[in-house]
């Protein structure tokens, strides 16, 4: 490293690298890099900005073309080999690239060039600024995990905030699915430190219930957001950004009506259809749902996207007198619920059964035999109530061990009743929460995203495409100022530490 740290922020609508970078920069001696992934009208207060000392910034959809030629395939493959990065898997887990896009449908070549110009561009980038610290968040989007997997295969220190699950914590990891953890080291290898604490609830339960009722969009904000979006010439950003491809204002608007539709129609059928008031004195093991779009699914169980099919594997994988619960996520709502014959799909299965997503989770963990979740807090909760569970994508609470994680799908029964068979500890996740007490820092994450609605978007986060002044973000510096505290803190002692 040289003796004045280089540090690359990857800032977009999020906003909060920007607002490390603020505050970081009057502890820190070094330079600061931006690469920046913002809509057209934002942009323009980038371009423009001095609140932060940049000494160079790049923003990510002026490299990015809609281009009409053949892909290097050499080049990709060579790509591939290099950084031992699969970029198939990477491109259909992005939701604007394949499966979720209600606008547009990439071609096979349109996908394979887009992927080919970031690499490019990213590697130019990397290769002029030689960062030693990339700062970040837990990947989004595929292009954001692109650039953070390409500089942990170069060596760039990664310091990705990353939340735990464990009340406001957050860690500075590498990898979101592990925590940087070795999944094969028990957790008495990482906690050296006497059990202090006293149970109490997991405040980010509570954050999260805050955050879904705060996320409430209200007829008057959807107004708002409708006026902006009418009154915006969005003719550039339709052009220039692959996340609004085939968006006109009549299909957008015509969309948002249907969405709206849908949310009641599939609303109104887990109402009627799903169970209220299941028997929790039963042998059942207890599936909890993940909203289908999103990045916990697409980049950390990538092979288990599917949820329909996973659910059909555990119900042929349980015991003949056991019966699957599951259990819809309750913000779903806010991607208007699944549709009315995916709920259908799940309610044929024999051995299933639908339940409310208004039922209290916390009752089907503590009397479930076993909790199988793709991934999520769930399983680590299973071990505060004495459950053994099992997660089929990486999970850090894995260290735990009466947390079983899927290696294969033939074994999955097999797994299935060794779990069944687990004496389990609530103990170790005590040992857990204070692991990641020592290890953590306090960032109460879903207020800094409501501050940011309020403040700097339009119709309480339902519109992004807006104008910023230097007024609306000191604004939003000085009110998230308190929150960020101990996260500039530990991104300062890390960085200046070497």
């Amino acid at each position: 490293m040289t003796s004045k740290p280089r540090v690359l922020f990857w800032i977009n609508v999020f906003h909060l690298q920007y607002a490390l970078a603020y505050h970081l920069q009057s502890q820190l001696d070094a330079d600061f890099f931006g690469l920046i992934d913002i809509v057209s009208k934002p942009k323009k207060f980038f371009q423009t900005q001095k609140l932060v000392e940049f000494q160079k910034i790049w923003f990510y959809h002026d490299h990015i073309k809609k281009i009409n030629q053949k892909p290097d395939l050499d080049y990709l493959n060579n790509f591939e080999k290099i950084y031992g990065i699969n970029l198939w898997e990477s491109a259909l887990n992005e939701r604007f690239f394949y499966k979720f896009n209600r606008f547009y449908q990439f071609t096979k070549e349109e996908i394979l060039s887009h992927l080919e110009q970031e690499i490019k561009f990213f590697e130019s980038v990397l290769n002029e600024v030689k960062p030693d610290y990339f700062v970040t968040y837990n990947p989004v989007h595929h292009h954001q995990k692109l650039l953070l997997d390409i500089c942990r295969a170069k060596g760039i220190k990664v310091l990705s905030s990353c939340r735990t699950g464990i009340n406001e914590q957050t860690l500075l990891v590498e990898n979101g699915s592990t925590f940087d953890l070795n999944l094969d080291q028990p957790l008495d290898d990482y906690y050296n430190k006497t059990l202090s604490k006293n149970e109490k609830e997991n405040i980010s339960d509570i954050a999260q219930r805050d955050w879904i009722q705060k996320r409430n969009v209200t007829l008057l904000d959807k107004f708002i957001a409708l006026k902006d979006f009418l009154l915006d010439s969005d003719t550039e950003l339709i052009k220039s950004n692959f996340m609004y491809y085939g968006r006109t204002k009549f299909k957008v608007v015509k969309d948002a009506l249907c969405l709206e539709y849908k949310k009641n129609r599939n609303y109104n059928f887990l109402n009627k259809f799903s169970i209220q008031s299941p028997s929790l004195d039963i042998p059942f093991v207890y599936f909890p749902m993940n909203i289908v779009e999103e990045a916990s699914l697409l980049h950390y169980a990538p092979y288990f996207t599917d949820q329909i099919e996973v659910i059909r594997h555990i119900a042929k994988s349980i015991p003949i007198d056991y019966v699957l619960y599951v259990k819809e996520h309750v913000a779903a709502r806010l991607r208007s619920w699944n549709d009315v014959n995916y709920y259908k799909e799940i309610m044929e299965i024999p051995n299933v059964k639908l339940i409310h997503p208004k039922f209290d989770s916390d009752s089907l963990i503590k009397n479930s035999r076993l909790v199988i979740a793709i991934r999520g807090t769930t399983t680590v909760k299973a071990v505060k109530f004495g459950k053994p569970s099992i997660t089929f994508g990486k999970q850090p609470y894995q260290i735990i061990p009466s947390v079983f994680g899927v290696e294969s799908l033939n074994l999955l029964p097999e797994l299935i009743n060794e779990a069944l068979k687990c004496k389990t500890n609530s103990i170790d996740y005590k040992k857990f929460d204070e692991f990641i007490d020592l290890n953590g820092y306090e960032f109460p994450v879903q207020d800094f995203e409501v501050l940011r609605n309020q403040i700097l978007l339009s119709g309480n986060g339902a519109f992004s495409n807006v104008t910023i002044s230097k007024e609306k973000m000191l604004d939003f510096l000085k009110k998230t100022q308190e929150m960020l505290s101990e996260s500039v803190k530990v991104h300062a002692k890390i960085i200046s530490s070497n």
